[in-house]
C-alpha cells in the first residue's frame, strides 16, 4: 500500500507525546530528507553533537548574586557581563560565516523534536520517512546539533497548530546523557519562566541568549 502525502496521526500519540519531558521555543531549524538509513556519518555527527552540546552546556552557565553587597560577588557579575559581551559578538560572527537556518518554534526533548506543518508544505514528510535535523542551541556555539529523526505522525495542537513529531534516531549513550541534561536544564528553566513577572521574564531571556 502507498503511503499518503500527508502524515497521519499515530493512534495514542498524544499519549506518547505526553511522556516526553521538553520544552518550546524559538530555534534556528532546518529539515531535509534522508534517502537511506544513516551510517558511517553518525560517528562524525555524534562527534560534532558533543562538542556542541558541551559548548552550550557552559554557555548556559551564569552565577547569579546571592549577595548584593559582596564585593568578591559583584566582580564575578562584572566579568559575567563583560563576557556576554564577547558572545555577543562572537555569535554575530558566527552568523556570519554560516548558512542562517531559519528561526522556527519547534519542541524539543530527549526522545525527539516536533516542529509547525501546514496543508501548504511542500513536499509534505511522509509517517516512517527519515529526516535529518539542524537545529542551533545556542547563538554562541560554533554548529547546530545535527541528528536523523524518523517521522512518527502529525499531531493537531489547539494552542502550537497542526505539528510534525519527529523520533530520533537512536543515539550513542553519551550523546543522548548530553542532551537529556540540557533539555532537563531548559525545562526547568522555562517552567520557572514563566512564573516569573513580565519584568523577571524580558531578563531571563536575555540570559538564555
Amino acid at each position: 500500500m502507498q503511503a499518503s502525502a500527508r502524515p497521519q496521526r499515530q493512534q495514542g500519540m498524544t499519549e506518547l507525546l505526553d511522556q516526553w519531558l521538553g520544552y518550546r521555543d524559538r530555534m534556528p531549524f532546518a529539515q531535509a530528507p534522508i534517502t537511506a538509513p544513516p551510517g558511517w556519518q553518525l560517528e562524525r555527527w555524534q562527534e560534532q553533537n558533543l562538542r556542541t552540546l558541551h559548548t552550550v552546556s557552559v554557555l548556559d552557565e551564569r552565577r547569579h548574586l546571592t549577595d548584593p553587597d559582596d564585593i568578591l560577588e559583584k566582580e564575578i557579575e562584572r566579568l559575567h557581563r563583560k563576557l556576554d559581551v564577547v558572545l555577543e559578538l562572537l555569535g554575530s560572527l558566527l552568523q556570519r560565516q554560516q548558512t542562517l537556518l531559519p528561526l522556527t518554534p519547534v519542541r524539543l526533548s530527549r526522545e525527539g523534536i516536533a516542529w509547525p506543518w501546514s496543508e501548504s508544505d511542500q513536499p509534505s514528510p511522509q509517517q516512517g520517512a527519515l529526516l535529518l535535523v539542524q537545529v542551533g542551541l545556542h547563538a554562541g556555539a560554533p554548529q547546530p546539533f545535527v541528528w536523523p529523526v524518523q517521522v512518527i505522525g502529525v499531531q493537531h495542537d489547539p494552542a502550537a497548530g497542526a505539528e510534525i513529531y519527529g523520533r530520533f534516531w537512536p543515539m550513542p549513550e553519551a550523546q543522548a546523557a548530553a542532551l537529556e541534561r540540557l533539555i532537563f536544564t531548559r525545562h526547568r528553566r522555562s517552567v520557572a519562566v514563566t512564573r516569573l513577572p513580565d519584568s523577571g521574564r524580558e531578563d531571563a531571556h536575555k540570559l538564555k541568549k
